[in-house]
């Protein structure tokens, strides 16, 4: 069959990288004997106009959206658009949204199916399904959400058990040599850059956090053979000088991430690499950032997220503060790795003291960059459950199309929209605007993308 991978048209994500969701879906369909092609609207800035031209020239079977909650109209669009080009392609969604809220995506016209979770197992049976059906029975089909007898129906999540099982993305299709020279929004030290999933699974138990929504609680890694010889490839085939790891969870396993690093150093892989997605600080000691550091590292962020214990005990993070200071610390005292602290504002419990308790703990830690990020309901997490069931929220009037950092969609009690924004901009100006943090990113600075880039952020926070 001939099928359509698509990232809709965004102009809100300031992160945009090769999209490995879709590279790998890619992959395992192409492993399964269809023909593939991946549009990345948000990377190549195509309209749905030009989406449309697309499809008019391509006429695929089968078209798969992937959807943030930000791009939810997008999708919609998308969909939309699918269906009136030809009305018998079978339109199909996953990603984070319809993960976190299947049956309310389930409700978008003309949308055939949704995926909960992990979509490479379930799709080529799927795509079995639509082709000879009766051969595969559709509640056999892992994570797929669909339509029976005017029901939504939902079946059991899915989930790779094996990560070294799936084939590597289709990197022919998000080739890194086409993706911007900002691949996180703000700076990478050699190009081009390359991200690579290493773990899938969460086992904590964070009240706002959609990872496990995503991929599960069952924390599933891939071998470091199997890792190694995907960063050699990446390197041989588009000459890669850095590699970003995403996982939500890469140091939970020391021994591991130990011989990670020694096997860089005996294939002779010398590449700069960095942790971006953030790393548990609560998981490392001195050995294992010092041999981090020996094998190319160079950068990490770490979930920081609230300067009052009271707020972090709510979060249900199972980390203290102290903990998490104390290994601030040790990473500023025992190497030169370049730290990023995230931070939170805005959760529902907060007051504006425990606000001003954050913005001041970014200001004594010796971090090099702070992100600052507005709280967002996240469909499917525990905060976004509670606050429905406290009747705080309705998921028929959230402002999807607003779920960015930088946009408030929500406030905690006694704390306007305004002083939201406020307190935001305030984080930003008292942490960035010191010598000491404007001069290093000065320094980090070396290209005019990067410089362009890191404008644009300012401008969006302030304006």
């Amino acid at each position: 069959m001939k099928i359509l991978l698509v990232r809709p048209p965004s102009f809100k994500m300031p992160i945009i990288i090769p999209n490995l969701g879709l590279g790998y879906l890619a992959s395992v369909l192409r492993h399964n004997g269809h023909t593939v092609s991946l549009l990345d609207c948000a990377k190549t800035k195509t309209t749905h106009r030009q989406y449309r031209d697309c499809l008019m020239d391509e006429q695929p079977d089968i078209v798969g959206i992937q959807m943030h909650t930000c791009d939810f109209s997008s999708a919609r669009q998308c969909i939309e658009i699918a269906k009136t080009v030809n009305g018998k392609t079978v339109t199909i969604v996953g990603g984070p949204h319809p993960s976190g809220d299947p049956e309310g995506t389930m409700e978008i016209p003309g949308l055939d199916y949704a995926f909960v979770g992990e979509a490479e197992s379930g799709l080529p049976r799927l795509l079995e399904y639509t082709r000879s059906a009766g051969q595969v029975a559709i509640d056999s089909i892992d994570g797929l959400v669909h339509r029976q007898n005017g029901k939504i129906i939902k079946n059991k999540k899915g989930a790779i058990q094996n990560p070294d099982d799936i084939p590597f993305p289709g990197w022919d299709l998000i080739d890194p040599q086409t993706y911007p020279a900002a691949p996180h929004g703000t700076f990478s030290k050699s190009l081009p850059v390359a991200p690579v999933i290493t773990s899938r699974g969460c086992p904590f138990q964070c009240t706002y956090c959609g990872a496990n929504v995503n991929t599960g609680r069952h924390f599933r890694k891939r071998s470091v053979e199997n890792i190694v010889e995907e960063i050699k490839y990446l390197q041989k085939t588009f000459g890669i000088r850095e590699f970003h790891i995403e996982d939500d969870n890469f140091t939970l396993d020391k021994a591991r991430v130990m011989a990670f690093c020694h096997k860089l150093k005996e294939e002779n892989i010398k590449l700069h690499w960095a942790c971006t997605n953030g790393v548990r600080l609560d998981t490392l000691d001195k050995e294992l950032l010092q041999n981090m550091e020996s094998a190319g590292c160079y950068s990490l962020a770490a979930g920081i997220e609230s300067g009052s214990p009271r707020i972090i005990n709510d979060m249900k993070r199972n980390e203290t503060l102290d903990i998490m200071i104390e290994k601030i610390n040790l990473i500023a005292r025992e190497t030169k790795i370049r730290i990023t602290g995230f931070f939170m504002i805005g959760y529902p419990e907060e007051t504006r003291n425990d606000i001003e308790k954050t913005i001041e703990l970014a200001m004594k830690l010796p971090l090099h960059r702070a992100q600052f990020s507005n709280f967002l309901p996240l469909p499917g997490t525990e905060i976004y459950d509670r606050l429905i069931q406290r009747k705080e929220i309705a998921p028929d009037t959230l402002p999807w199309d607003l779920y960015q950092n930088n946009r408030v969609v929500y406030t905690p009690k006694n704390i306007s929209p305004r002083e939201m924004r406020r307190l935001m901009r305030k984080a930003f100006a008292a942490f960035y605007f010191r010598p000491r943090i404007l001069w290093g990113l000065l320094k980090e600075i070396h290209s005019p993308g990067q410089f362009r880039t890191v404008v644009r952020r300012f401008f969006d926070v302030f304006r």
